[in-house]
């Protein structure tokens, strides 16, 4: 009977524990719900992924990838760095109840973004209408049905990390990482099933209109769990030289996987560029527990850097490197072991050649789990240009190995020019927030490595 009762006064202290308002329980319940919410949203990427490569075939879903790596970079201006700064903005404000700059750095964000993002849309709709005037080309059309996704993606991810930074961190992540993709999901499952001939524009078609649902809901959502709106404040000077290097720096970090793209795009026929995006796509599930982690960190990695609280702040980040390693390498082993039946199955057997690239991508993906949350620790600390200069560093370093090296590996080469990217980032970021932050971001223990 006393293990019994034990027992039942452990769980109660441990309920008691984890519905309490200190640190650790919030990173446990955010760290917990982020890893649902990744979890949910990794196996409706790779179900989207799995119902793109069977319904267009390899050459349509390369063609679907060009059109898509155009877009994305394209992108980049109109996303300009914001959500990130929204987030760290939001989370200094709300800790010291500065509610004015709050909604400022919010309503600032919003009209950067659409004076950028919109007119490139409309310039890259006409570019695209007027290439499919002259010859049709499936990518042209893909390009020009899409360019809606560049304005609504930039909106959408503002309202997310303002959720983020409100300490709604599970929250902030559903519009754009789980319905999103499941919305996708289901309206690819009803143009396949009534139209089999559905093409590269049809489906970025869907995917625009799953940004808008995305976007609705969000704002929705944020609306609801704002204060009372009280007069903006804007730092409009110091939020363009704070925003500036954080847009650079994922700029170019976006610009590293779709260059290769279309650099794959140039020198191979499209049916390269499929199996590249089918290897690109699985590592980037494979790597969720990256990204999930530095979403879930990045707002207490603020907050404790405000408050001086350097031991703290180092506890989490070892912790944070040494569960994200954990989990890509888990992540990992199926693909080592049975990697081409498990590529076989999923997309057909006509994408199993994707596996060699695959892995070479996993290894890189696993040195930067290993070396931890550097470049969001420089971010959320004020260091935003070391991660512009190390990602400056890496997209160079990416674009000379993959024109190099594509001619002659193929996917192979450009999965190479990729994970040596990758590593060469994560090392330069793990150096800069060692010297500069006072923190070891690596798995290892402080003062070592």
């Amino acid at each position: 009977m006393r293990p019994v009762i034990a027992a039942r006064e452990q769980a109660g202290r441990l309920k008691r524990y984890l519905l309490g308002s200190g640190l650790g329980p919030f990173l446990i319940r955010a760290s917990a719900g982020s890893g649902a919410i990744h979890a949910a949203g990794m196996l409706l990427a790779f179900l989207v992924g799995l119902q793109l490569a069977r319904g267009l075939g390899v050459q349509g879903y390369g063609e679907y990838g060009i059109a898509m790596a155009v877009i994305a970079v394209v992108s980049i201006p109109g996303e300009f760095g914001l959500p990130r700064l929204v987030t760290r903005e939001v989370a200094a404000a709300s800790a010291g109840g500065d509610l004015p700059r709050l909604f400022g750095v919010i309503r600032w964000a919003d009209r950067l973004s659409l004076r950028v993002a919109l007119p490139l849309a409309a310039v890259i709709a006409l570019g695209g209408f007027l290439v499919t005037s002259r010859d049709s080309s499936p990518v042209a059309v893909a390009i020009a049905v899409g360019a809606p996704i560049i304005p609504l993606v930039a909106l959408a991810k503002i309202r997310g990390a303002a959720l983020q930074g409100l300490h709604f961190i599970v929250r902030g992540q559903i519009p754009f990482r789980l319905l999103r993709p499941l919305t996708f999901s289901l309206l690819l499952l009803v143009l396949f099933t009534f139209w089999p001939e559905a093409d590269a524009a049809d489906a970025m078609a869907l995917n625009g209109i799953t940004a808008a649902i995305a976007l609705l809901v969000g704002y929705l959502w944020l609306r609801d769990r704002l204060p009372p709106r009280p007069p903006s404040l804007v730092h409009t000077r110091g939020w363009l030289a704070s925003t500036i290097p954080m847009a650079l720096s994922d700029g170019m970090r976006i610009l590293q996987m779709n260059v290769i793209v279309l650099i794959l795009g140039l020198l191979m026929a499209p049916e390269q560029v499929g199996l590249f995006r089918i290897a690109a796509s699985t590592v980037v599930a494979i790597a969720v527990p990256i990204g999930m982690m530095n979403l879930t960190v990045s707002p207490v990695m603020a907050k404790l850097f405000a408050e001086g609280d350097i031991g703290r702040l180092q506890r989490v980040v070892t912790h944070t490197a040494r569960v994200m390693t954990l989990a890509v390498f888990g992540l990992t082993v199926p693909f080592l072991l049975w990697g081409e039946a498990l590529l076989s199955f999923a997309f057909g057997r006509e994408f199993a050649p994707a596996l060699p690239a695959l892995l070479i991508l996993c290894v890189g993906q696993i040195l930067s789990a290993a070396l931890g949350p550097s470049g969001s620790l420089l971010m959320m600390t004020g260091h935003e240009k070391r991660v512009t200069r190390a990602s400056a560093i890496s997209l160079t370093l990416s674009v000379a190995s993959a024109v190099l090296l594509v001619p002659y590996w193929n996917i192979l080469g450009a999965a190479f020019a990729l994970a040596f990217a990758i590593a060469t980032w994560s090392v330069l970021t793990w150096r800069d927030a060692k010297r500069l932050v006072a923190v070891q971001t690596s798995l290892l223990p402080a003062g070592k490595f």
